[in-house]
């Protein structure tokens, strides 16, 4: 079922999407609009989420879960077992001005739901009441969603680079610390800057996030245990710091365009 809440440039288109795989599912998002995903009800065995610019990991999934995915970011989701039903609500950018979504994964958000399914209420009515109800709610939705989930753009500033003493010490951890969680605290610490501070000069010096610098080099590790090593998957995920198998697995495809079986058996057996 679709529902078009106002203008098609700025309004809110609503899916009601129903899955019921046995085996793994894979969703995968990115457009130019907003996109939030809102779980309705039914189970799965597991959810890995990840984004481009954001944060990873596993989500229960659950009545009211929330997955934002922001206009122009790429972020994939894989699950098992999964006999649910969940509303994709797609927001154009015009829509809420100036500022912008954040990704956010794994949050539960029971007054969005709640007007979710009172817009599925009024479905295939057409009177007056009902019109206004939609007209009503779709302000409701925008405003909410704005509140929690959004953000001021980030202002462009002057940012000092990191000194070649600091990088080689970052560098230095990082690579030695791969098979561990690495926080942007202790990142700003070896730097010897405040947080807010060192994430602009990183991103200033790398032209990247220190995330996904972290990322990018846990990939490029695994690529090498993958041709390099006979430890298993599930070994080299652990090794280059992924939180799960599924978690490498999701990633490492996204990224790499492939599976690391798939990866691996190439180098093994390329084709011709």
């Amino acid at each position: 079922m679709r529902l078009s809440l106002g203008s098609a440039k700025t309004g809110i288109n609503v899916r009601f999407i129903t899955h019921a795989l046995a085996g793994p599912t894979t969703w995968s998002v990115f457009g130019p609009e907003h996109e939030v995903r809102v779980w309705r009800r039914g189970t799965a065995n597991s959810k890995e989420v990840v984004f481009d610019r954001g944060p990873n990991g596993r989500v229960d999934p659950g009545a009211s879960n929330v997955w934002v995915i922001p206009a122009e970011s790429r972020s994939a989701a894989e699950a098992r077992e999964a006999f649910c039903e969940f509303a994709v609500l797609t927001l154009p950018p015009a829509l809420i001005g100036a500022t912008t979504l954040r990704p956010v994964a794994g949050r539960r958000d029971p007054l969005l739901l709640s007007m979710i399914e009172r817009v599925a209420g009024t479905a295939g009515r057409t009177d007056v009441v009902s019109r206004l109800l939609r007209e009503t709610l779709t302000d409701a939705l925008r405003l909410h969603i704005l509140d929690l989930y959004g953000e001021e753009p980030v202002r462009r500033q002057t940012s000092r680079v990191l000194d070649l003493a600091a990088q080689q010490r970052l560098l230095d951890y990082l690579r030695d610390g791969l098979d561990h969680e690495i926080d942007l605290r202790t990142l700003a610490g070896i730097a010897g800057m405040p947080v807010a501070g060192f994430r602009r000069a990183f991103a200033h010096t790398f032209n990247t996030t220190p995330y996904q610098y972290v990322l990018d080099l846990r990939i490029e590790k695994a690529k090498t245990m993958l041709s390099t090593t006979t430890l298993t998957i599930t070994e080299i995920g652990a090794a280059a710091g992924f939180s799960s198998p599924s978690h490498f697995a999701t990633t490492f495809k996204q990224r790499v365009g492939v599976t690391p079986t798939a990866y691996r058996n190439e180098l093994r057996f390329p084709t011709r």
